[in-house]
């Protein structure tokens, strides 16, 4: 610490004030990093996985290298944030972590609520101008990490606050009378040919309506890999519970018809619609989106692609609704709901990258930013910045060579859950844009979830993992320069 007792009382204590105000300057940063995605894309490993690596960096510097902080080692130290009067559930990181390295080793629960946690990391500064900060205040500067876990369904949702129920009704239908989701609509799709919009009110129709379209809205989910499912708060409620106001599903509208006559079932069902909107979808933007500065999207890019083209065209349905999050053009709906607030990083991450090889993983980045029209968007002004990646924030299997019809190719080996012995797995070559229409092959959900990796629980060894620093170091890398 610089002292200034030398000086003149007048002098000191002027200067005493200008080192207060230094050191919260160079102190007393915080950014906010929201950590999102579809269903099973990996949030809540890749956030555990994170907190881990970067706790653990200040001790193994060869665990994240690619994070400039830590490759250059001007990463003095890190720890978790205390506990604070924070409004969202605490993250469960060490729960998590003793169940990804106990005795049965297996993954933690997936993501179903806002949570958060903080990291605080102390760094000597490589700028000019913190280098001079460190000398006056004589103490490394340091960035507070708060990190937000949340649901990606939930960003599905933002569309439906420029649909009416009409609207909203026909659109949603539509796609439910072919392919995939025409084989397990039935029930739904028999239920509301009984009931019209026309006919009273009814909170026992209503809610039998609405439990068969979340019926459906599962099925297609989990049996059939699709992603473009709305309401999102159907699949992943958090802390709404079953509110009446979330009663509600789409309806035969006839075309042309915008409202309902009082105490019908259409206008019972709008209303729900209205309020819905109003207290999930534009509260969530309003009182939580808008303070995040940096933010990941997990895709499993690979689960898409071997599901089959309906799931693959549907997450890149998917992935253009979440695109829209990031879109804040004059008059746009995010513009006029946060108020100039904006996310000004995005990352999109193709997961799971471990269960291809080396030479595809290139691949896997490349589909990604194809499927999400990336390459349009960084030429649009006032957006956020954009970057793709794959990446697996935890490696749990290794490479291997076998001979398939002839040919000696590349395959992966790890050990799934709940087995005593070790499965290869083979998923070909990963194409870099989307496949054409007579290329696709059967529909294959089956993809292993490996067991996690021997995995010390104190934060020194860290985790092994792919391009985890590398994503770091385009979210956070200019805040830990």
């Amino acid at each position: 610490m610089v002292n200034f007792s030398w000086l003149p009382a007048a002098f000191a204590q002027a200067s005493g004030r200008l080192t207060d105000n230094l050191s919260e300057l160079a102190g007393s940063a915080t950014v906010a990093l929201a950590v999102t995605g579809l269903s099973r894309s990996g949030k809540t490993v890749f956030t555990t996985s994170l907190i881990h690596n970067l706790l653990s960096s200040v001790h193994n510097l060869n665990r994240m290298p690619l994070l400039s902080a830590v490759g250059e080692r001007r990463l003095v130290a890190a720890q978790l944030e205390g506990a604070k009067a924070h409004r969202l559930p605490r993250f469960p990181y060490l729960d998590n972590i003793e169940k990804m390295a106990g005795n049965t080793p297996d993954w933690p629960e997936r993501t179903a609520d806002l949570s958060e946690i903080g990291v605080q990391l102390r760094f000597a500064p490589a700028g000019t101008v913190g280098k001079f900060l460190t000398e006056i205040t004589g103490s490394p500067a340091s960035l507070t990490v708060r990190i937000i876990d949340y649901p990606g369904e939930w960003l599905l949702d933002l569309p439906l606050l420029t649909q009416s129920y009409s609207q909203w009704s026909h659109a949603t239908l539509r796609p439910m009378r072919k392919g995939v989701r025409a084989e397990v609509s039935g029930d739904f799709m028999s239920f509301i040919a009984q009931h019209k919009p026309e006919e009273a009110a009814s909170d026992e129709v209503a809610k039998q309506a609405h439990d068969l379209y979340c019926a459906y809205l599962l099925t297609a989910r989990d049996r059939h890999g699709l992603s473009f499912l709305q309401p999102g708060r159907f699949l992943c409620r958090g802390s709404l519970g079953d509110v009446p106001y979330l009663w509600f599903a789409p309806l035969e509208i006839r075309e042309g018809v915008g409202g309902f006559a009082p105490h019908t079932l259409g206008a019972l069902m709008a209303e729900r619609f209205d309020v819905y909107k109003r207290e999930a979808v534009a509260r969530f933007y309003i009182e939580h989106f808008r303070h995040y500065a940096r933010q990941v999207v997990l895709v499993d890019v690979l689960r898409a692609l071997l599901a089959g083209r309906d799931a693959f065209d549907d997450t890149r349905l998917a992935l253009e609704a979440i695109l829209e999050s990031f879109r804040y053009g004059h008059g746009g709906i995010i513009s006029k709901l946060l108020f100039g607030s904006h996310i000004d990083k995005v990352l999109f991450a193709a997961t799971k990258a471990d269960h291809v090889p080396d030479i595809q993983r290139d691949h896997l980045a490349a589909l990604l930013r194809n499927m999400a029209a990336i390459p349009a968007l960084e030429v649009k002004s006032g957006n956020a910045q954009f970057d793709v990646t794959a990446l697996a924030s935890v490696v749990s299997t290794a490479e291997e060579s076998q001979e398939i019809e002839g040919h000696r190719v590349q395959v992966v080996v790890g050990r799934p859950v709940g087995s005593r012995k070790q499965s290869k797995f083979f998923v070909g070559n990963v194409p870099i844009r989307p496949p054409r229409a007579g290329a696709w092959g059967t529909p294959f959900l089956n993809v292993p979830v490996f067991e996690p990796p021997v995995i010390d629980p104190s934060p020194v060894e860290g985790i092994p993992h792919i391009n985890l620093d590398l994503a770091l170091e385009f979210l956070l890398g200019d805040r830990l320069r």
